[in-house]
């Protein structure tokens, strides 16, 4: 068994392949990531002549003379082989410290527990729970619990199969917000590289990320037509048209029922019907008023929301979406809904709603954006979380006192939370 350095074609045959297969693990992330001051390595692990493991290592140097590695999303080889797991740790190890690496972080897409967020119950993968000792036997440290965003990439994952998804089990909240969705003039638009200053703009406060990241993220993965950059677009014409129609039919409904009513005072059903209705019209005709404004100040048409997705195999993954939180149309929901509908069309098979905590008390600082996605009914996982192969622990130790390691990774992004 020996480790190589393969190249960028090499690695993706295998690894697009590969049971953990994922888009962090191409050589598409690793030229994103070689923009931002990591060098990508990719390496396969063979057993005579035949790759039975490979992985994408990001170097880079957080000391003078002393380097880290991250693979995200973990290496691709068979965690469950004791054998193999070992032998290749072991591997991996003797391989990088003579390169001057003090410790490689991985953060595996292995299922630990499915989560119930409505009772917060786990269907624990008791596989899993051996493995992570396992890797804590083989000197790989077990970092935070994450049940935040404290690591870099999330450790609960809420994500829709698109294939049984069905608009009509979702909750009555989420309906409400979307009643009505085709007749608002709000349509999804594919947009390009023209459109991301604009979805910059939704989405900066999110993460701290500048918009050259974004602009490299999309063309990188564009290139490979692995991307899609979504924004939702109303246009006040054609909502101010169908506002009217409705006002219409309303007004002559609302006429109906007041006459009913007149007849007879009495009856608490009528009375019910007509203050429903004249709530109805009043909401309607201010509606109508600010769409009218818009149109007056020369606003035709406004981008709502946006979202950035990659694309890999059967699965769809929400790299980031924002938002206008001060318009009332409740564009996100609206957008969220409109891209499961479009990528069911298309036959994917999975949307990756990108992360929530694993805290699902209303005490959590995140529980807007938790219940946001809880919203669509996914199936939440929680991975086994992120763990530091320690290669030097002479390194390892010193970067930790001197507080290097907390100085590199201590998330720094703005969650939004809805």
């Amino acid at each position: 068994m020996q480790i190589k350095e393969i190249s960028e074609k090499e690695f993706d045959t295998y690894a697009s392949n590969h049971i953990l297969k994922n888009y962090y693990q191409t050589s598409y992330y690793g030229n994103l990531m070689k923009k931002f001051g990591y060098t990508p390595i990719y390496i396969a692990i063979f057993e005579s002549d035949e790759i039975i493991g490979a992985a994408l290592i990001l170097s880079k140097y957080i000391a003078i003379n002393v380097k880290y590695g991250y693979s995200p999303r973990g290496f691709l080889i068979d965690y469950q082989n004791d054998y193999y797991l070992t032998e290749i740790t072991k591997l991996i190890k003797r391989y990088f410290f003579k390169k001057g690496f003090a410790f490689i972080k991985i953060n595996p897409e292995i299922t630990l527990a499915e989560v119930n967020a409505s009772d917060n119950t786990k269907n624990i993968n008791n596989n899993s729970t051996i493995l992570m000792e396992k890797l804590e036997k083989l000197n790989y440290k077990k970092l935070k619990n994450n049940v935040y965003f404290e690591s870099l990439l999330p450790k609960y994952n809420p994500i829709i199969n698109l294939q049984s998804f069905n608009i009509d089990n979702l909750g009555k909240n989420i309906k409400q917000k979307i009643r009505n969705k085709d007749k608002k003039g709000i349509t999804l638009v594919k947009g390009d590289e023209y459109n991301l200053n604009q979805f910059y703009e939704l989405v900066k406060n999110k993460k701290d990320n500048s918009i050259e990241y974004y602009k490299n993220y999309y063309k990188i993965f564009n290139e490979a037509n692995m991307a899609d950059l979504w924004v939702l677009q109303v246009d006040y014409h054609e909502y101010l048209k169908n506002a009217q129609e409705e006002y219409t039919n309303l007004l002559d409904y609302n006429e109906d029922v007041n006459k009913n009513f007149i007849k007879d005072t009495k009856n608490k059903q009528l009375l019910k019907e007509k203050m429903e209705s004249d709530r109805k019209l009043a909401i309607l005709n201010q509606e109508i008023t600010e769409i009218n404004n818009f149109i007056k100040n020369g606003i035709n048409k406004q981008i709502l929301a946006a979202a950035l997705i990659i694309k890999f195999k059967k699965r769809i993954n929400i790299v980031i979406s924002g938002f206008d939180k001060y318009t009332k149309l409740n564009p996100n929901h609206i957008m969220y809904v409109k891209l499961i509908e479009h990528y069911k069309n298309e036959g994917y098979l999975y949307l990756d709603l990108n992360g929530i905590t694993g805290d699902f008390t209303h005490d959590n600082p995140y529980y807007g954006l938790n219940e946001f996605k809880l919203n669509f009914n996914p199936n939440i996982y929680e991975y086994i979380g992120e763990f530091d192969l320690i290669i030097n622990q002479t390194l390892y130790s010193l970067l930790w006192t001197t507080k290097l390691l907390h100085n590199e990774f201590d998330r720094k992004d703005i969650i939004d939370k809805k």
